[in-house]
């Protein structure tokens, strides 16, 4: 288990080798032994094999290739609408339907998610998360028919890899593990223990010719202009995301 967490790669390129119907039941079914609140398991994933849905969910999540090559995209989805519907027949007391419960279900079904990709990895398959599930949850609301109650959190594709990319860089364990209490670091503390990160990803970001130019035309030199400009997170972007995150979690019943 150790050796599979440590060797992790995210794969985008995929052969043309489907997913056995039987190995996928057996990975969703290892996500249902995930940890969950109370037992709940407020999470319900939608499997996209369909050729042109995939192409919906390609011109969704901004035109990312390997999900018209992988032969499964996963939407792992925050899901209180199946619990409240329970509660409903039963004709007990409601509740869920606010921000706790939609926090309760994301964490169930981010916990699910990697259950299943680690069970995915074990027997072969490559997979990739797909942060734009937050950049497009309206749309794959509307794609996936989403019921009130329902509200996607991550994406998964998942296939035979036909690539063997190298171990990325990763942050020192310094950074991100606090002994007892949160230790904020001092200047030095910080630019020191970024170096490694910063001379990697510079240097693999400068690999691609056309990224090189674009960064080298609008006067980016570190790893941390970048992080923060057009191409890639910029505030303009994250306030525009956030804005419709929470009106679209509003039109889903899940923030009072």
């Amino acid at each position: 288990m150790l050796d599979l967490a440590n060797s992790h790669r995210s794969i985008r390129s995929y052969t043309s080798q489907n997913i056995d119907d039987s190995l996928l039941n057996d990975l969703l079914t290892a996500g249902l032994r995930s940890s969950s609140s109370g037992n709940m398991q407020t999470w319900s994933v939608v499997v996209t094999r369909d050729p042109d849905r995939k192409r919906q969910l390609y011109e969704a999540h901004r035109k990312q290739g390997m999900i018209l090559e992988a032969p499964v995209v996963l939407t792992f989805c925050a899901d209180v609408f199946r619990m409240r519907e329970w509660i409903r027949i039963n004709e007990s007391k409601q509740s869920f339907d606010d921000l706790l419960g939609f926090l309760t279900g994301a964490v169930d079904a981010v916990v699910a998610a990697q259950t299943i990709c680690l069970a995915a990895e074990s027997v072969g398959l490559g997979i990739c998360y797909m942060g734009t599930t937050w950049w497009a949850a309206d749309q794959l609301i509307e794609l996936l028919e989403l019921p009130k109650g329902v509200f996607p959190v991550t994406s998964v594709v998942m296939g035979y890899p036909a690539e063997d990319p190298p171990l990325r860089d990763r942050l020192p364990l310094e950074l991100l593990v606090h002994r007892e209490t949160y230790k904020q670091l001092t200047d030095e503390e910080i630019r020191r223990l970024h170096a490694e990160r910063e001379e990697k990803a510079w240097a693999r970001y400068n690999s691609f010719e056309s990224l090189r130019q674009r960064l080298a035309e609008a006067g980016i030199i570190r790893v941390t202009d970048f992080y923060t400009s057009k191409f890639k997170y910029s505030k303009e972007l994250h306030r525009e995301v956030s804005e419709m995150l929470i009106k679209t979690l509003r039109a889903q019943g899940l923030w009072l």
